[in-house]
């Protein structure tokens, strides 16, 4: 006896349910790879290099398009689904182009062939990081965290640790060998990192102005002044009311670490013991940036990933059902 479905006549509901698994083993396969490329993070450490952090960016950039050509891949071979199209190219413009355009100016502000973390126990001055470079860090930052941070996470006015603590960071950003940060300083530095969380070191970033000019460490209003505040006599404490939060403090080691010339303050010592401490708190504080920025990064596409697995179900349920039949 033959069957219903003789004579090459195919049930359009099977075919349809066929297309539809594959669609969305085509859009599980971009799960999968996208959560394999995330996963490769940098492991900051003090002597991790500012190029190396350009590359982090970089990569971010590079994933995102990945993503981005994948998705439109998988929606080419199935143009006959308008909702699923609208979901995907409403995604890829709001969500994965605003991260890859971040990811790609944050990397044009991370160069340098020196470390994050580049006190010496010889002693040095520190040095302001490069104002552009800064800014491209700002602008970068400000651009993916409006993406992958809600507006209630993160406060870019966290503070927990005591004025006069905070106060003494400024001796990581000295030039007097005497007004230099020693492993005292750098606890309150590294106190500042640790009073927050790395959202609300973001939300300083890019609530921070872009920096224009700023003369001396205790003139800075913003994490990106601190970042560009030049070493002066005398000058040796984060003073201003703005500047002296926990949250802005980190924010503005994380920036002068990444940023192009960026150099910091430790006491002339026969050991490294100052310079460690100092490095110590300033890789911590980048890796607390960028740890939670690809965190953030990973839930905003899983987020988008999975509305877009909600739109084909919703498609299996029914609405495409009906369609091939019809037709």
């Amino acid at each position: 006896m033959m069957g219903c479905n003789s004579g090459g006549v195919k049930d359009p509901e099977k075919v349809f349910l066929s297309d539809i698994a594959n669609l969305g083993k085509g859009f599980l396969e971009v799960f999968v790879s996208f959560g394999d490329m995330i996963t490769g993070t940098l492991g900051i450490k003090a002597d991790t290099k500012k190029s190396d952090i350009g590359k982090y960016f970089s990569d971010i950039e590079k994933t995102m398009n990945s993503v981005k050509e994948k998705l439109q891949e998988e929606v080419s071979k199935n143009g006959q689904y308008e909702k699923v199209k609208t979901v995907v190219d409403q995604f890829i413009t709001s969500v994965v182009d605003k991260i890859a355009e971040g990811a790609k100016e944050s990397a044009k502000g991370a160069i340098g062939g020196d470390a994050i973390g580049n006190a010496v126990k010889e002693g040095q001055d520190a040095v302001a990081a490069d104002t552009t470079s800064v800014n491209l860090l700002v602008k970068g930052i400000r651009t993916i965290v409006g993406v992958v941070l809600k507006e209630n996470e993160g406060d870019e006015k966290a503070d927990k640790t005591i004025d006069s603590d905070k106060k003494k960071v400024g001796q990581l950003f000295a030039k007097k060998n005497d007004d230099r940060a020693q492993d005292t300083e750098a606890a309150k530095a590294s106190a500042s990192v640790g009073a927050v969380s790395g959202a609300d070191i973001l939300q300083a970033i890019a609530k921070s102005s872009e920096a224009v000019n700023v003369d001396e460490i205790d003139k800075a209003k913003n994490a990106a002044e601190i970042a560009i505040a030049p070493a002066k006599d005398e000058k040796k404490e984060v003073a201003v009311e703005s500047a002296k939060k926990d949250a802005v403090i980190a924010a503005g080691i994380a920036l002068r670490a990444m940023a192009k010339d960026g150099r910091f303050a430790a006491k002339q010592d026969a050991s490294d013991k100052y310079a460690n401490a100092v490095n110590g708190a300033v890789a911590s504080a980048v890796n607390k940036v960028l740890s939670t920025l690809v965190i953030a990064i990973r839930n905003r596409v899983d987020e988008g990933l999975k509305g877009i697995s909600e739109v084909l179900g919703e498609i299996k349920q029914g609405e495409g059902v009906a369609a091939k039949v019809i037709k």
